[in-house]
């Protein structure tokens, strides 16, 4: 009965191939099944359209269907939504018999050409191009060229260029390409807060044919199938892969049958896939454990091998872990990273404790050094045995890169220096070089100190602006160095001061030191031999060997004994079937052996960032790892499997570390699955002993539940974690430092999951011991309770959000530095749309904690038009050197010549964190359409509100943490803050004829400087008029007041408050294809800061703007300021913006044409005469080409 089943399925399974093969070369099918290599750009189908929804897209290698989100099929082009995805996918689908995007034309006007005689049509040819970079359709083109000039009397003359290219398609006999080109030098990160990322610096070319692909520019490059060689790369270079042999149409899924053989073939065909990839890599690899804090969010700063505090993190390349669980990014997900200042913070749904486990790998910018990559693989498979090859090498280039230059002697220190891990720190003092007023300047002192009994003379620096010298100043530790920050004093860099060493113990009383950190180039090389070989059924025998070198200074030899090391890999695994295949009871067995050397290196590690925590050789977080030996593990395992049931297994591994380390673990786990029930629990047991100590190590997890189909599938569970460690010293009975003890219980209950609604709960309570003596005592108890879930009332009402609540108990201050304390997270989502529409509103509100860095901006000179910020020296102490509060926004855009940078540190403030998110929409026209009475008058009022706020505020009772209103808070209290409201009720908004408005508008910002906090606001109400007497006249009316403020910490002479009223009448006339606007605005603005000086600016001014045709404006503007007060001061600034007390006239006027079908010209002028001023004049042009 057995063997007739067999034949059965084997006769369908053959039916099924040969009927995707008939389909594949019958040509009047229009069914198409194939494997296409995955290009992320997106890439052409198909010359022909695919039929909507017809299409399926599956794994290559495991044939496992890919979800729908992960790409999108337009007509014939697919693009990609997932950037994590199979180098290879099989496509099946069905094509329409034309393609729906084809050029058609009767008549090609582009074709006109000028003779003698006159105009002429050219003749008509299919294959001329109808685009500019067209190809008949087979290449989809996107993008531009544009060439620009800028000039003035007040500037030099300015040439920009920008080119940005998109193509995707074929270029004919067979060769396929894809490409994004720019010449824009900035790299632009994505935003880490989503999960698929959106890369716009990608410039990269790539070109396929049949099953060869050559990719040039920037690319991702991930490493083969092995054991040792890990890395994910993002480079800029060119890689090329090729696959031959095999089956000539689709190529087979790797270890399984092509389409219409069996397995069982004697003679299977091969398939060899050769790569190779040359480039420059754009970033170092860093696994971090990051040290968490009870209750805090974060942003927590990630930090290189060197300690670099200021780092930028590839996007994209990290992969974040908490308590070994990989975590998804964004907002909806479990964190979100801000690349380019390098800080992690977590959502509401991960709760961050002082008992986190969590583990950042990523890859930073390094630019010290210019570091090339080469990479070669290859593999050959059938269906029965794999072989492959692969090689890895990178070395840093013996040149430094960037700011630094080496010096011979340096170079000499650096020889010297071997294999030592680290750098050399070298003094940084250099002579003033190229623009002083943006440098901190210091000058040499001398000074003398009585250290015990010595006598010590040195030389110090002090800052001073009339110094000659500048110097970088590394963080190297508290009491590890001479200076600290001076907050006291401003320049457009952090400024230091001197504080010496302790007279006493001679040691050094502050944390900086003016020294950079010189590191050696270095070079890193793997290579990696494997096989596997298959048997017919279920079992496999797999092994690996490689060699590394590391070489940590590319300018000695010194040390080079260690730089190479050896590693080996054997795995085998078998199931057999017991009984009859119905029965469905399976044998399960498994072995791995492992070798690794002191000396091996790996790229990036192959092992779990878990691996030494479970053999008890790190601590309670992990973050303590052991000292290099040669290592052995031996696994051997068994499983006892029912198939739809359960299993369980049985696993012995035993881990040697030279002669200092033995451990032997021992590990059960069982899954069963039947009756609703469900049972998942395992057990590791460890006893291990290295040269002091012997140790244990308990790790029993078990999950039970139960559903209840009779109560509409409500689910039960309940779970217990544990660990216990025991370190002890041999022949001494007190326990280390490093043994720990917890012991965790949880209950919950789940509603089923349908699409309408998900809901879950539970409580946890936690106990933690740590060592005191002989004996593990309570350290901390705590309790936790969690509900998530989401509900859809109907297609109009929303609701969903998850919340956290725990309470943490000291029991022993002795053994812990963390206070008692209640956290309460959470975020809620509600969302409405109903009574016809009518009213629609969306709130998010979120509660946590988390911690704000005090930040710092640096400012650099890039020419005048170029950047957003002016330098205003005179208006406060004519010094010659940029303070923080001497930089304003540039009030016109050709006097800009300075941009701000951020420069983050590792100060954090702790905060408790509050957000809402509210817009409200209320348009009851909708809803009384066709109403009478009250309600026709009342449907003609429409009301539109946002409401965004973020506070983090410190821990004091008179702040309601939770309250995201309360924002009359004490400066004390408040450390950041971001106001956005705006209100507007509108009455006869959609009638023609006349209209009303009503406006308020609120921004409020406060941030946290290393000098103090800064603080704007911004507020004004607006009562607006409309009446259209006819189609051409429009006539205005608008009433403003309102205020705006800032304060500073630091820079008092910055604080003002004004008030500002006015009158802006205006008429609007439009007779056909010209449009003229003129308006009129009578204004005043006054300080009214107690302590300040009143002044006070009296506005009349005329503004007139026109077009034509949408190609011609111009605009026109006659301002008259009557100030008092002294205009040469920051208020009087605040209250000019830019212009002059007097008449100030400002005009400007532009005209766009098109010039044919793909050129574009753009030509501009604009000048002011501002006060007594000189008359400014700025031309620009120019000329863009669309492809």
């Amino acid at each position: 009965m057995v063997e007739f089943k067999n034949r059965i399925w084997l006769l369908l399974a053959l039916l099924s191939a040969t009927g995707g093969l008939m389909a594949q070369t019958n040509p009047l099918s229009n069914l198409r099944d194939t494997v296409v290599t995955v290009n992320a750009a997106g890439q052409l189908l198909d010359s022909l359209t695919v039929v909507p929804g017809s299409i399926r897209l599956y794994d290559a290698e495991s044939f496992t269907p890919l979800p729908i989100t992960d790409y999108q099929l337009k007509g014939r082009f697919l693009t990609w939504q997932n950037t994590a995805l199979p180098d290879s996918v099989r496509a099946t689908y069905r094509v329409l018999p034309f393609a729906l995007d084809a050029t058609v034309r009767i008549l090609d006007s582009s074709q006109l050409i000028q003779e003698e005689a006159g105009l002429v049509i050219g003749g008509y040819d299919e294959y001329v191009r109808s685009g500019l970079l067209d190809t008949d359709g087979k290449v989809r083109t996107n993008g531009s060229f544009s060439r620009a000039i800028s000039f003035g009397n007040r500037q030099d003359l300015v040439l920009n260029s920008a080119f940005n290219l998109q193509m995707n398609g074929e270029l004919g006999n067979g060769i396929e390409v894809a490409a994004a080109i720019t010449d824009e030098s900035l790299p632009v990160q994505p935003e880490g807060t989503t999960q698929q990322l959106r890369e716009f610096d990608k410039i990269f070319i790539q070109l396929k044919k049949n099953r060869s692909t050559l990719t040039a520019g920037d690319y991702e490059l991930r490493n083969p199938d092995g054991y040792f060689l890990r890395y994910f790369k993002k480079l800029e270079g060119a890689t090329f892969t090729t696959v031959s042999g095999g089956d000539a149409g689709a190529g087979p899924v790797r270890g399984a049958a092509p389409p219409g053989r069996s397995a069982e073939d004697d003679s299977p065909p091969g398939q060899l896939t050769n790569s190779a990839s040359i480039a420059v890599a754009r970033g170092q690899f860093v696994r971090q454990q990051i040290e968490p804090i009870e209750g805090n969010q974060g942003p927590y700063k990630l930090v290189g091998n060197g300690n670099q505090q200021f780092l930028i993190v590839l996007a994209g390349t990290e992969r974040i872990y908490l308590d070994g669980q990989l975590l998804v990014r964004g907002l909806d997900g479990d964190y979100i990273i801000d690349y380019n200042i390098a800080e992690l913070t977590f959502t509401t749904r991960r709760l961050i404790t002082r008992d986190s486990r969590i583990t950042a790998e990523y890859e930073f910018a390094d630019q010290r050094y210019l570091r090339t990559l080469a990479t070669g693989g290859t593999r050959y498979d059938t269906e029965r045995f794999s072989a492959y090859l692969n090689a890895y090498s990178q070395q840093d280039s013996r040149t430094a890169t960037g700011d630094l230059e080496l010096t011979a002697n340096q170079r000499s220190q650096l020889a010297g220096f071997g294999d030592a891990e680290g750098g050399i720190p070298i003094l940084s003092l250099d002579t003033l070089d190229g623009r002083a007023e943006q440098r901190a300047t210091y000058e040499l002192r001398d000074t003398s100190y009585t250290c015990g009994t010595r006598n010590i003379d040195t030389v110090y620096l002090k800052s001073s602006t009339s110094g000659r010298y500048v110097a970088t100043f590394t963080q190297t530790g508290a009491g590890l160095g001479e200076y600290e920050l001076d907050t006291e004093n401003s320049a457009n860099e952090r400024v230091f001061r001197y504080v010496g060493s302790n007279p006493e113990t001679c040691t050094p009383q502050g944390s900086f030191s003016p020294v950079i950190e010189l590191v050696a180039p270095t070079q890193q090389q793997l290579i990696a031999l494997g096989g596997e070989y298959r048997f017919k059924k279920n079992g496999s025998v797999r092994i690996e060997g490689s060699r590394s070198k590391l070489d940590l200074n590319r300018f000695s030899r010194e040390d080079a004994e260690d730089d190479n090391g050896s590693a080996l890999r054997f795995d085998a695994d078998r199931t057999f079937s017991i009984g009859p295949d119905s029965v469905g009871w399976a044998l399960a067995g498994r072995g791995h052996y492992e070798f690794v050397e002191r000396s091996f290196n790996a790229i990036n590690p192959y092992r779990s960032s878990e691996f030494f925590r479970n053999w008890n050789l790190s601590d309670r977080l992990g973050t303590v790892q052991p000292e290099r030996e040669n290592e052995q593990v031996l696994g051997l395992g068994l499983g006892l499997v029912k198939s739809k049931t359960g299993r369980f297994d049985y696993d012995y591994e035993q881990f040697v570390r030279g002669q200092s380390y033995n451990g032997q673990r021992h590990a059960a786990s069982i899954k069963v699955d039947a009756k609703n029930w469900l049972v998942d629990g395992n057990i590791s047991i460890l006893q291990s002993r290295d040269d002091v100590a012997d140790g244990s190590f308990r790790q029993p997890k078990l999950k039970i539940s139960k559903t209840f189909e009779k109560m509409g599938g409500w689910t039960l569970q309940s779970a217990y974690e544990g660990e216990r460690s025991i370190r002890q010293a041999i022949g001494i009975d007190t326990l280390s430092p490093l043994s720990f003890q917890f012991d965790k219980y949880t209950v919950g209950m789940a509603l089923p999951t349908n699409e309408n609604y998900k809901f879950s709960i539970s409580a946890n309570q936690r106990t933690d011991h740590l060592p005191k003596g002989d004996e593990l005592i309570v350290s901390t108890e705590s309790s936790e309770l969690t509900a998530e879930g989401n509900y859809t009332a109907s297609e109009h009402v929303q609701f969903g959000g998850n919340f956290t609540f725990r309470d943490l108990i000291v029991n022993d201050r002795e053994l812990v530095e963390d206070t008692p304390s209640r956290t309460i997270l959470g975020r809620l989502d509600l969302r409405i749309n109903a009574l016809e529409r009518s009213l629609k509103t969306q709130t998010t509100y979120q509660v946590g904690n988390g911690q704000e860095p005090r930040v710092d901006f640096q400012y650099l000179y890039v020419g005048p038009g170029q950047g957003q910020y002016i330098w205003q020296d005179s208006l406060y102490n004519n010094d010659g050197r940029i303070q923080p509060n001497e930089m304003e926004i540039a009030p016109f855009s050709d006097i800009g010549d300075y941009v701000r940078v951020s420069v983050f540190s590792d100060d954090f403030i702790q905060t408790d964190n509050v957000a809402l998110n509210q817009t409200l929409s209320w348009d009851p026209a909708k809803l009384w359409r066709d109403a009478k009475g009250v309600k026709k008058f009342l449907r003609r009022f429409a009301l539109n509100t946002s409401v965004i706020i973020d506070r983090k505020t410190r821990d004091h009772p008179d702040v309601q943490a939770w309250n995201p209103l309360q924002l009359g808070i004490a400066d004390s209290s408040l450390v950041a803050l971001n106001v956005q409201r705006r209100h507007g009720l509108f009455f006869n908004g959609s009638d023609p004829k006349y209209d009303i408005q009503l406006s308020n508008s609120d921004r409020r910002t406060r941030q946290v400087l290393t000098t103090g906090y800064e603080s704007n606001q911004i507020e004004d109400w607006t009562l607006r008029f409309r009446y259209r007497p006819n189609d051409q006249l429009s006539l205005e009316a608008a009433a403003v007041t309102g205020s705006r403020a800032a304060d500073s910490e630091f820079f008092n002479n910055k604080d003002y408050r004004i008030e500002a009223q006015s009158a802006e009448p205006s008429i609007n006339w439009q007779p056909g294809d010209l449009r003229l606007v003129t308006k009129v605005i009578v204004g005043q603005e006054k300080n009214i800061l107690a302590g300040g000086e009143g002044e006070q600016t009296d506005r009349l001014e005329f503004d007139m703007e026109g077009s034509y045709k949408n190609w011609l404006t111009a605009r026109f503007r006659w301002v008259d300021i009557a100030f008092d007060g002294d205009s040469r001061s920051p208020v009087g600034y605040a209250l000019l913006q830019g212009l002059q007390p007097g008449r100030n006239l400002l005009w400007n006027t532009g005209a766009t044409r098109q010039l044919g079908e793909y050129l574009q010209l753009t030509l501009s002028y604009e000048g002011r005469q501002t006060g007594e001023a000189k008359t400014v004049h700025v031309g620009r042009a120019q000329v863009q080409a669309f492809f």
